[in-house]
């Protein structure tokens, strides 16, 4: 059964923090340890190209989802590398579905996964 925890305080983080006014308010689950979850509806004013979510954006939920993967296994972490294939363009407006995992740890160095999920809808 996934827990539902809060293991750091930033309220003002813009990904998760819930004092934020600008920020996406990020609600996270953690299905395991090394593991986190979250949804997110694309604002519109993250438009990059046409209708098209900006991919700065996705890399940045990405990045958050896989540093809360660290924090539910007791790591704190920063990133020191980022690398982000994109398959399919993602629109504003829709709802995905942030997933990221812990694959090794070698050393002060964490390795994670993450992946982006368009919901059904």
């Amino acid at each position: 059964m996934a827990m539902e925890k809060r293991t750091i305080v930033d309220d003002f983080c813009f990904c998760c923090g819930s004092k934020n006014s600008k920020g996406l308010k990020l609600k996270f689950i953690y299905p395991e340890e090394g593991s986190a979850e979250t949804e997110c509806e694309i604002p519109a004013y993250f438009t990059g190209w046409k209708s098209i979510t900006h991919s700065g954006l996705l890399a940045m939920l990405l990045d958050e989802t896989m540093a809360h993967a660290c924090i539910s296994s007791g790591q704190s972490s920063v990133t020191i590398e980022l690398t982000v294939r994109y398959i399919k363009p993602v629109e504003v407006g829709e709802s995905v579905t942030v997933n990221a995992q812990i694959t090794g740890v070698k050393s002060r160095i964490v390795q994670t996964e993450g992946w982006i999920y368009k919901n059904a809808g």
